[in-house]
Parts: structure tokens; sequence; C-alpha cells
């Protein structure tokens, strides 16, 4: 096979997440031959993927709708693994012709199992840390707290963990996540880390941004669920224990009951905004300052990179996938100590760390320069390495090399 020659590369996903962006850059380049979704297809249309290469099994698009509807998170806990296993075992009837097989982890198994008897390499999308490091993490977090966690369906993990051994390579956004799996005594070779991208034509900087600090007081934003899992505990911490005149938070995104007493608790200069189209997230990103993300555990927060495109400034914790995005274009860190690192484009501190976060909002809105200099450095980031198109030619590389491994190895892909 020559370089330029197409490949037929299959996507197996229940969900959305990032696979239908993925399947667009596929197509685009010749590549796709199917999406195997349990979306609709006139949901996937808005893609621009041609209808004959999308493959819609949406029964337990709509039964998850209604399992909601009717018990809400714990029902879906009791019914999820049937949920996957009915989906994984339907879209593994729809591979024939594939060379490579990309699949989501926890609806894929039946897929893998399928392209190892025909030695058709595979990938597994693993978009947070591994599941048992996952599990540990929150049922921490939740226990800080004193709350109970409601724990994977057993045998979720159990499949998930059968998956790791099927596939060729697991796919993973970013250190974080490549850290959890190698903890767990997962092969390097295995793991391949692609930073999730951002569509540059939606996310870019307001044509006329805010007054710098400390002309104007720092106005902090953070876009996503208000759960324990996001680390909004530490964020209000920080926020509180920086004490800047004229500051204020913004926090977009839905609510859970676990903090409800808390959020109720905060002083009028902290703004709940509730839940808001991906739409509209660009016009609040364009008036603040900066983007917390205090994350417990997150493969890769998408929200990160749609701050920085905007012009904002990050400060995440490790556990966010914030430091692939800090470090791109080879960026390196000062060490300021007590686990903070500061970046071009942004700060990294450590999980349960308010005071860290609260060091590096005091520094945006007291000296002079600082927010212009990292303002520029997040943009720059963002024209070179953040875009989908960037994602998706990584990923068409490692196919590549999956697909010349195998074939340099003799085992010529079967598609029949």
């Amino acid at each position: 096979m020559t370089e330029a020659a197409p490949m037929r590369i299959t996507l197996v996903v229940g969900g959305r997440w990032h696979a239908f962006d993925l399947a667009r850059e596929l197509h685009d380049h010749g590549h796709l031959h199917r999406l195997i979704t349990n979306y609709p297809r006139w949901f996937v249309k808005r893609w621009g993927i041609p209808a004959e290469r999308v493959v819609s099994l949406p029964f337990t698009f709509w039964l998850v709708k209604a399992i909601y509807r009717l018990g809400g998170e714990a029902l879906m806990m009791r019914c999820q693994w049937w949920v996957h296993r009915w989906f994984a075992t339907r879209a593994a009837k729809h591979l024939q012709g594939s060379q490579v097989i990309h699949g989501w982890s926890q609806w894929s198994e039946p897929s893998l199992i399928w392209a190892a008897a025909r030695q058709v390499p595979t990938v597994l999308e693993r978009s947070s840390s591994h599941i048992l490091e996952q599990s540990r993490l929150l049922r921490e977090e939740h226990r800080r707290f004193g709350l109970t966690w409601t724990e994977t369906h057993p045998h979720i993990e159990a499949m998930e963990l059968r998956e790791y051994g099927l596939t060729t390579a697991v796919a993973v956004p970013s250190l974080f996540v490549e850290r959890s799996f190698l903890a767990r005594g997962f092969p390097p070779s295995k793991l391949f880390r692609n930073a999730f991208g951002v569509d540059l034509s939606n996310f870019k900087p307001p044509t006329t941004p805010p007054a710098p600090p400390p002309l104007k007081g720092l106005h902090v934003i953070y876009a996503g669920t208000l759960s324990v899992r996001k680390g909004i505990a530490d964020l209000l911490a920080g926020f509180a224990t920086a004490d800047l005149a004229d500051a204020r938070l913004s926090l977009l995104g839905g609510e859970t009951p676990e903090l409800a007493k808390l959020l109720d608790q905060q002083p009028s200069t902290v703004q709940r905004l509730g839940h808001r189209p991906q739409t509209e997230l660009v016009q609040y990103y364009g008036q603040a300052h900066c983007f917390v993300m205090a994350s417990i555990e997150e493969g890769m927060a998408y929200v990160q990179i749609q701050a920085l495109a905007t012009g904002l400034p990050l400060i995440c914790t490790p556990n966010t996938g914030g430091e692939d995005l800090l470090r791109l274009g080879g960026a390196t860190a000062m060490d300021h100590g007590n686990g903070i690192l500061e970046f071009p484009a942004g700060w990294m501190v450590p999980i349960h760390a308010p005071q860290a976060i609260a060091h590096c909002l005091q520094r945006l809105a007291k000296e002079p320069g600082l927010w212009e200099a990292k303002r520029l450095a997040a943009l720059a980031l963002a024209a070179s390495s953040l875009s989908w198109s960037a994602y998706g030619q990584r990923a068409i590389r490692h196919y590549r090399s999956l697909l010349t491994a195998a074939q340099n190895a003799g085992d010529r892909p079967d598609p029949s």
C-alpha cells in the first residue's frame, strides 16, 4: 500500500463524544469506511458525514432518554450493562470490509473479538483514566465530602478490562490518562496519545477583548458540570482565598444535588449561569480573563481547549488533560514550588490546592502585562495545534502505522 492510498477505517461508538469530529476528518481524507453509532442519521448529518457511511442503531439512544426520564442516574446505572451490551453486539455485525477498527471503550468488545479473529488492527478509545484508577479517584473524592459514589456497573468494569487486553492499541487524550494506564502495568507500546481538537471557526478571540487587569476586576470563568468530580469546591475556595477586589467568578453548567448546599452559600461575586449551549460558550469566554479547571478526574476537558482558543489563560490541575495543552509546541514550565508549574499560556496546580489557585489568580490580577502575555500565548497554541484537522492527521498517521505493522508481520487483514 502506498502512503497516499486510502484506508478503510470503521468507528464504533455508543454516544457521540468526539467520534463525529474524527469521522468527519476521516471522510474528508477518504478513509472513513463506516461510522457505527446509536445516534439517528439525521443528527450525524450535521457533521457532513454522508448517510451511506453511517450505520445507525438508535434503539439505545431513545432507550437511554426514557431511562433517565423514568428513574434518573440510579436507574441508568442498573441498566447500563444491558444498554452497552445490546449496542455492542449489534455493532459487530456491520464491520465487513474494515481494515482498522476504532471503538470506544465499554461499547466495543464484540467488535474487538471480530477483529482479532481476522488479524484486523484495532484502536480502543479511552477518554478518561484507566477504569480502575477512575473508580479509585472518584470513590476517594466523594468520601472526602461524606458522599457515596455510584460506582461503575461491575459488568461494565470487567468488560472494559477485557477490551484493554483485546485491542491492538489504546488511544488516550492526555498524559494524565497515559500515566494511569502505565501505573496499572499497561504496555507503553500499546498507548497512543492524541490531544483533542476544537472548532476554530466557532471558538476564536473576541473582536474587543475585556480591559486587562488591574484596570478591570479579574473575571474568572468555568464551564462544565458543577460536581464533586470537577473540583468545584476547590475552585470556590481558591477564588475566595484570592480575595480580589472587584473580581467575579462565572460558573456555567448544570448543577448536581451533591453540591447544592455549598453553591447556595456563595456570595454574589459567584454567578451561577446554568447550562448553556456550546454555541453560546464563546460569548461568555470573550468576557472573561481566565479559565480555571480544578477537576479530580478528567481525560481532557474540551472546554479547556475552547477557552485557550478564545485567548483565555488556563489554570488547571494535572488531572484535567490541561497539562498536554499547556505543553504544546514544546513549551516548558517554571517550577514555583508548592506544585505550581507556570507555562506561557497558564499554570498547572495540584488537586485539592485552593491556595495554589489563589496564587495564580492574584498574579493575573495584580501584575501589569502578565494577562496580555498569557492571552497571546494561548492564542498561539490554538493556531498551531488545537484544530480537529490536526487531531485527525495524527490519528490517520497512527492507523497507517498499525496497518503497516500488521502487513509487515504477514497478518494481512481479511475484510470478509
